[in-house]
């Protein structure tokens, strides 16, 4: 009998197991029969999967090759190891070659070239995995992912499979083509929020040998905590020790006979970088989707670096400070005047609220200025009071041309930053911001970028894009690099 002839026998064995099961007489629960029904076919997957390695390994090929500019000659040595697929571990034999000019240096393995293998995985086992990972913990992924292959790569491996999908995010973000049906007004949003990284001191406690462990872990954690107590924070003391990861959202409108249509086509990028190295980036995507040639509408908060990067790289951009976010100030100096929650307050806010709506902006200003000269110099407070006041008649001074609020509604565009919000909540809070987490700078980047292109809806074009390049494994995962954040 050949090598194939009893894997065939092995996948007959398989298949008629399952088949037994499912047209057995004896009486039990579907939750029984279904549960080892799974398993049964897994192992009919294990088996076809061996069918097919063999199947590919018995294929001719040249005896004599060239790789990466050397000469290759196959060898009568092959190597046997595990291979993880989506069907769970498979013993994977395959012929070794050596360079031909020096056989001490390492060998290649042209098979699992040929089949796309990631150090010792499928690519739909790695891709899988990562997708997990880009959605929850790097735990819950793994259990998530035991659940229905009914194994899971070690925690070791997991990282591995992170830092390789995730170098190739950015990548693919890059060169992914403007889509076809775009619409003929380009929208762009710029928002930030923090993630927690990892301390010095805390890298270097978690870098420290292991002590041999005593009793249970439970006292051993507790003798762990009075050897490093943790120290009391101080007022203005940071939480979190967070770094700014930068969020860009990019879409168009459509004008049809009823108004504008959309969002369409949305896309999201992000980087901890910088501002300037999402603005960079964003203004590479937007020259693809027709900045310059379409209608621009810039939208984003009161942050000076956003507007100060904005300036540069999108000056022919419309600018438009988000709606809530003014008329959160408003709310601000309404206090200063009025109860909270009072009548006399809703109806102070709305007047000005009306007079932005207007475009009567300096109208505003002039007002807030007035109400500045009122202010006494003394009393309780009133310090406070007149500083924030001050600050905030310098901001709209300063956001005057942001502010034309009337134009933009009169042409149906938007006028707040729910979008961009909506996407660092989900792309940074839900994945980055979890109880616990601590980041490395390095990781933290990647499954940023593996993140934007999960909530873009472009994954399947992503795994498209992978399978057709050589993913390759790290022998070890990216340390966790420290992030100290400013005081």
């Amino acid at each position: 009998m050949t090598n194939l002839d009893e894997k065939r026998r092995e996948v007959q064995h398989a298949f008629e197991a399952a088949l037994k099961w499912a047209d057995s007489g004896e009486r039990r629960p579907f939750f029984a029969f279904e549960k080892e029904l799974w398993t049964l076919l897994l192992a009919v997957g294990r088996a076809l999967t061996v069918l097919f390695l063999a199947r590919q390994v018995a294929r001719a090929r040249a005896v004599q090759y060239r790789f990466e500019g050397r000469a290759f000659s196959m060898s009568d040595k092959h190597r046997t190891t595990e291979l993880g697929t989506r069907f769970g571990k498979v013993q994977f034999t395959r012929p070794v070659a050596r360079q031909v000019s020096d056989h001490r240096a390492r060998v290649d393995l042209p098979v699992e070239r040929e089949l796309g293998l990631c150090g010792g995985f499928s690519l739909g086992t790695v891709v899988g995995i990562v997708r997990l990972a880009a959605m929850m913990a790097f735990a819950q992924a793994r259990h998530t992912f035991r659940e229905f292959h009914e194994w899971a790569p070690s925690p070791r491996a997991a990282l591995r499979m992170v830092d390789a999908v995730g170098a190739e995010a950015k990548p693919f973000l890059e060169q992914a083509p403007a889509p076809d049906d775009d619409g003929e007004v380009l929208v762009i949003q710029v928002d930030g929020r923090g993630a927690p990284m990892i301390t010095p001191t805390e890298r270097e406690r978690r870098a420290r040998a292991h002590e041999k462990r005593t009793g249970t872990r439970r006292a051993q954690r507790r003798t762990r905590r009075r050897a490093h107590p943790r120290p009391r924070r101080r007022q203005g003391d940071k939480s979190k020790n967070a770094k700014v990861a930068v969020v860009g959202v990019i879409y168009t409108l459509r004008k049809t006979r009823s108004g504008y249509e959309g969002p369409i086509n949305k896309r999201l990028i992000g980087t901890f970088e910088s501002h300037r190295a999402l603005m960079r980036w964003l203004r590479q995507q937007a020259d693809k989707r027709g900045y310059g040639r379409k209608r621009t509408l810039f939208l984003a908060d009161g942050s000076e670096h956003i507007w100060r990067e904005k300036d540069e790289f999108f000056p022919s951009a419309e600018g438009c400070l988000d709606w809530y976010h003014v008329v959160e100030k408003l709310w601000e100096v309404g206090r200063f005047l009025h109860a909270d929650d009072s009548a006399a307050l809703t109806r102070w806010v709305d007047a000005r609220k009306k007079l932005l709506r207007e475009g009567k902006i300096w109208q505003l200003i002039d007002g807030l200025a007035h109400l500045r000269r009122q202010m006494p110099n003394t009393g309780p407070g009133t310090k406070t009071k007149r500083q924030r006041l001050d600050n905030i008649i310098l901001h709209f001074g300063e956001h005057a041309d942001h502010m034309r609020y009337d134009r933009f509604r009169e042409d149906g565009l938007d006028i707040g930053t729910g979008a961009v919000e909506g996407a660092v909540r989900n792309v940074v809070a839900m994945r980055l911001d979890g109880p616990g987490m601590r980041w490395g700078r390095e990781r933290s980047e990647l499954v940023l970028h593996l993140r934007c292109i999960l909530v873009s809806g472009q994954w399947n074009d992503f795994v498209d894009y992978l399978a057709r390049r050589n993913v390759t494994l790290r022998a070890q995962p990216i340390e966790a690099s420290p992030h100290a954040a400013a005081a």
